[in-house]
């Protein structure tokens, strides 16, 4: 528009910006004149004069945005569904709507713009953070999921929650090899008692989910009801065969039953665990003595808050940081991935997909990078060795 170039545009610019002061010609006196004006007051012009309220950085109400207008009154597909002919109901899109207007209200807390139409991915999960950043992981994770709903911001969110594969957002809160042996010096030590330390080793061992989170199990429920995952392991699903002990477990989110052979983390402790054998029932109401669902997860939770300080961790441990750390153990002891995921030989997690489990389940400890540095090593040593001119 001005017909300059950038140079020019960008002198212009900080002398607006640190003179408050620009220096425009009049059209018609002819005449160069400086006029005293700050950015602010640019940008208040050319929203409430020259562009439409639409365009307007700062808004109140979302249906001003042309994002929001366009989600609610157009039919908006399913983003995973088998049925391409789904698509979100009434009540669902409120739901998206109505976390954009927390969004909002954060941006005009935070002088950010409260428009949905100017966010790009940083803004929008910078303003993610502000707002949930003293909620539970699980109700931030629904926060995200429900704005997954508008297709323009499909793309900004990937990686955070899903098995998607871009926009990779590393996790790095898994125990390893290492921490293993640290957490069973503080059980021997005293500082663990031996139930505690069971339900951490027989988590990291099985590496099933939590179960509290699924639809077969209710957080009011019965431990000794409960169908799934870590909350529904029972004694009667214990296997011995031959020189193994096996534990039978079901899945509810894959729907189905796998194996896990208790041995491979720490053969010794399985004769540790089965003291505690019962004929039938719950193995987490035995070990935690707690009676429901509900009442375990506050138990597990401060217990892996403490144990996260016992261990000095830089991060808080969840009760799903430990099927984190089934994998990941796994793959420091160079267990290859298509067998600890797949349920091969008892030891994976009954997964399918290998690039799931790769991208947001493993991260590699120093021990694994000393190796496979140590391993360049000898190969470099080789080629130099064949390339050598004698």
């Amino acid at each position: 528009m001005l017909g300059v170039d950038k140079t020019s545009l960008y002198k212009l610019v900080k002398r607006v910006e640190s003179e408050h002061r620009v220096a425009i010609t009049n059209p018609q006196t002819k005449k160069v004149e400086v006029v005293e004006v700050t950015p602010e007051q640019l940008i208040n012009i050319v929203e409430s004069e020259v562009l439409q309220i639409s365009a307007r950085q700062k808004i109140a109400d979302p249906f001003l945005s042309s994002i929001i207008k366009e989600f609610w009154e157009k039919p908006i597909q399913r983003q995973s569904s088998i049925d391409r002919r789904a698509y979100y109901n009434e009540k669902e899109k409120r739901e998206a709507i109505q976390v954009v207007r927390e969004l909002m209200n954060t941006a005009i807390n935070n002088n950010l713009p409260s428009n949905p139409d100017f966010w790009d991915r940083e803004t929008l999960l910078r303003l993610i953070d502000l707002s949930y950043s003293g909620v539970s992981k699980r109700l931030k994770r629904q926060k995200i999921l429900y704005l997954r709903r508008i297709p323009q911001f499909r793309t900004y969110l990937e990686g955070l929650v899903g098995s998607v594969k871009r926009y990779i957002e590393t996790k790095t809160s898994a125990l390893f090899y290492e921490h293993y042996l640290k957490l069973k010096e503080l059980w021997n030590s005293g500082l663990i008692n031996t139930e505690d330390f069971l339900l951490i080793w027989l988590h990291i061992t099985t590496g099933v989910r939590e179960g509290w989170g699924s639809e077969v199990t209710k957080l009011s429920d019965d431990l000794d009801n409960a169908k799934t995952s870590l909350v529904g392991l029972k004694w009667e699903n214990l296997e011995f065969i031959a020189d193994t002990v096996v534990l039978k477990i079901y899945e509810h989110k894959t729907q189905k039953v796998w194996r896990a052979d208790l041995r491979w983390l720490d053969p010794e402790i399985v004769n540790v665990f089965l003291k505690y054998r019962q004929d039938k029932g719950s193995i987490i109401k035995t070990l935690s003595k707690c009676k429901t669902v509900k009442e375990f997860r506050r138990y597990y939770e401060k217990l892996l808050e403490r144990i996260s300080k016992l261990l000095n961790l830089q991060f808080k441990l969840t009760p799903h940081d430990l099927r984190r750390s089934h994998i990941s153990i796994l793959a420091e002891l160079g267990i290859p991935m298509e067998i600890s995921c797949s349920g091969l030989l008892d030891f994976g997690v009954g997964w399918e997909d290998l690039s799931t489990a790769l991208i947001f389940y493993t991260r590699f400890s120093r021990y694994v990078k000393e190796k496979l540095l140590e391993e360049a090593s000898k190969r470099k040593k080789e080629i130099e060795e064949k390339i050598k001119i004698k």
